[in-house]
């Protein structure tokens, strides 16, 4: 499984919106997110995710410590706290203040020194592992540029972050890097969550050596410390300070699926504060311990028709095997890389992947009765869910 080429690191792994337009929609789920959490939700309360269409399969279905950030050349942030933006807060930010198209970006390098980082390349081997971060959040109108040619896919550099939004972690494939995925993230970003994608040392193609295949396992350990960076801030820290302190989103597209199944499911891996995982043409293993205990969180598959490298099946195969609420949906027409990269699907999974986390991490309601519609968007097609 990769975002690019497939080679045999299978045997590695085995071992070790309804119909508006994007706009609208956009505009709708960033309202959604405006109030404040509720950040438990009593098992009575999941709902079946996606509609099962006639036809369907009948079996529907750590704490790292001693971060340290290193700026090197990375486009420097606001240092300004919190409090110095305006007082905004989750309850006061509405659609009008943060509108979908107001999205800023910058750039970061977290360093964890309690692992290494194996040699890749040209590149020999290091005592600390590295990893450049591409972070995504909602800003105010106001302080997107005066004159954007193209709003719907404007970004702000280094803008300071309004209000409090749930936070993603985003896992790319092998030899892909966070810019294979900009335009699917934007969108995620732009419906009110802070978006964090890594370049992982030995898979990124950001680097100039070929990407190693089987390092899953200390990917799935880069989010966990992602994570408890980004949910245990330092004093001042204004993107920690724009994430919402409740439960957290993970998402993957092939060997970053495979990624965020890991650290969603794997007990040897996984982090109690996730609260729903998607997975984007990935596939199931049982390495780090039994996957899909009763009480991990929700799963949402994403698998393309087409996919030339992982096959329909094992998106069916992990709906299947998971006994807690997960559903099953098709990209029609798209191979591997097209699930997240395809024109015609960035924006329909943006928005069913949007609702999905609005409602698995904030339960919000509306975003919950918009799933069943946002699966029907071609090319997307329900396949199964249960839970």
């Amino acid at each position: 499984m990769n975002g690019g080429v497939r080679s045999g690191r299978d045997a590695v792994i085995m071992e070790e919106m309804s119909r508006r337009s994007p706009v609208q929609s956009l505009r709708a789920r960033t309202a959604d997110l405006a109030p404040p959490p509720v950040l438990l939700v009593p098992a009575a309360l999941l709902l079946v995710l996606m509609l099962v269409v006639s036809g369907c399969d009948g079996t529907s279905r750590a704490r790292a410590g001693g971060a340290t950030s290193d700026a090197g050349t990375d486009t420097a942030v606001s240092t300004a706290p919190p409090g110095d933006r305006g007082s905004v807060t989750a309850s006061s930010v509405t659609a009008s203040s943060i509108s979908p198209v107001s999205v800023g970006v910058t750039h970061r390098t977290l360093i964890d020194p309690t692992r290494s980082t194996g040699a890749r390349g040209d590149h020999g081997p290091t005592e600390s592992r590295s990893l450049p971060l591409t972070i995504r959040y909602p800003i105010r109108s106001e302080d997107s540029a005066a004159a954007v040619t193209d709003p719907a896919s404007a970004e702000v550099e280094d803008a300071p972050p309004a209000g409090r939004w749930p936070l993603i972690v985003f896992a790319h494939g092998l030899d892909a890097s966070a810019a294979t995925y900009a335009g699917l993230l934007h969108e995620l970003a732009a419906a009110g969550f802070v978006v964090i994608a890594p370049e992982f040392p030995l898979s990124s193609n950001t680097v100039d050596a070929p990407a190693i295949e089987g390092d899953e396992p200390e990917q799935a350990r880069d989010m966990r410390f992602i994570i408890e960076t980004f949910t245990h801030p330092s004093d001042g820290d204004p993107i920690a300070g724009a994430i919402d302190p409740g439960p957290v989103g993970v998402m993957g597209h092939s060997d970053g699926a495979q990624t965020a199944l890991l650290v969603g499911f794997a007990p040897a891996y996984r982090d109690d504060r996730i609260g729903a995982v998607v997975a984007v043409s990935g596939r199931y293993s049982t390495f780090g311990g039994r996957w899909f205990a009763p009480d991990r969180p929700a799963l949402l598959v994403v698998q393309a028709t087409d996919d030339e490298l992982n096959p329909f099946r094992y998106g069916e195969e992990l709906v299947r095997l998971d006994s807690g609420p997960a559903s099953l949906v098709a990209v029609d027409g798209v191979t591997h890389l097209g699930a997240v990269t395809d024109a015609r699907a960035i924006g329909p999974v943006g928005a069913l992947v949007a609702d999905m986390f609005a409602w698995r991490l904030r339960s919000v309601t509306a975003a919950r009765d918009r799933i069943p519609a946002d699966s029907l968007v071609a090319p997307l097609r329900p396949v199964a869910s249960h839970g």
